[in-house]
């Protein structure tokens, strides 16, 4: 693991491929000149030329990255592994630094900045939520780890703002006091303009995706 000074004027990619938008983004300097979303992304090839073509856009080519940044879940089971698999094959080819930012972090990041408390929810399916608070002192802190959690469960976090991909799904038939959903944008560009402050440079965290809940199929045993 590396600690990262601040990136300067360096060439940052990031893309989310966990979420129901796949989205491209790259920065430079924490100022993102080009983004790119889509519904999500099925494959890997399809990834890999969004990513061409928003470097194509910024007037750069893959081996002038300084860096790459992905997003590591909760989210899609698929999304989750094409992104990640990207990321470390970029990385493994080009030697750029790499980081893998919890999904649930970035879209807190992209809340209101006045609110005091959020709840930075992915939809895990079956009625339930991928959930986590986070608290303004006044950086963003984790209240506590990500849990699942049933609709009605996360009324009880007693937060003030909800964000997420089908936030104002989750809270329309709540009963009780009324909590403000947010619906995120494409989060590439977000994770671009915070990896100029990004701590966490860790290429072994690739290979451990935020899935919180196990894969819907297992893997087959070794002969």
């Amino acid at each position: 693991m590396t600690t990262a000074a601040a990136l300067d004027d360096r060439l940052v990619l990031a893309f989310d491929t966990g979420s129901p938008i796949t989205s491209v983004a790259v920065a430079r300097g924490g100022a993102v000149v080009v983004e790119q979303a889509v519904e999500r992304a099925g494959s890997s090839d399809s990834l890999l030329a969004l990513i061409d073509a928003a470097l194509a856009r910024a007037g750069a080519v893959a081996r002038a990255m300084d860096a790459i940044c992905v997003l590591r879940g909760p989210g899609s089971f698929t999304g989750l592994r094409i992104g990640l698999a990207t990321a470390l094959g970029l990385h493994q080819a080009l030697g750029v630094r790499v980081a893998a930012m919890p999904t649930l972090r970035v879209l807190a990041e992209a809340s209101d900045p006045e609110a005091e408390r959020v709840i930075a929810v992915v939809d895990a399916l079956r009625g339930e939520w991928f959930a986590q608070v986070f608290e303004r002192r006044p950086e963003l802190v984790e209240e506590g780890p990500a849990r699942i959690l049933g609709a009605g469960a996360v009324r009880e976090l007693a937060a003030e703002t909800v964000i997420g991909f089908g936030a104002s799904r989750l809270i329309a038939d709540l009963d009780g006091p009324r909590l403000r959903a947010m619906e995120p944008p494409p989060l590439a560009a977000l994770a671009a303009r915070l990896a100029a402050g990004w701590l966490t440079w860790d290429p072994a965290l690739l290979t451990q995706p935020l899935y919180l809940r196990p894969p819907p199929t297992t893997p087959s045993a070794r002969v």
